[in-house]
């Protein structure tokens, strides 16, 4: 897994339910309505591409499998997934 472009990587954020927070300095902060994660996604806004450690610890936040992940990403590029 490589890193992915920053307006993908927030279309994939949306569509698992998390909306955009707040901006604190250069990060953004999302989260699910209400607060209901164990701790909110950042993101820093600065970035062309989200690295893929940045990647790795949001998946384990959401609960999302590597696997997983890759397929609803593909469906995110392809246009089927809004």
């Amino acid at each position: 897994m490589k890193s992915i472009p920053i307006k993908l990587w927030k279309k994939y954020l949306k569509s698992k339910g998390l909306r955009y927070i707040r901006t604190k300095s250069s990060h953004e902060i999302w989260d699910i309505p209400g607060g209901s994660l164990l701790r909110p996604i950042t993101v820093d806004k600065n970035y062309k591409d989200v690295p893929i450690t940045h990647i790795h610890t949001s998946l384990k936040t959401l609960d999302v499998n590597k696997k997983d992940f890759l397929k609803e990403l593909e469906e995110l590029k392809k246009g089927k997934k809004k």
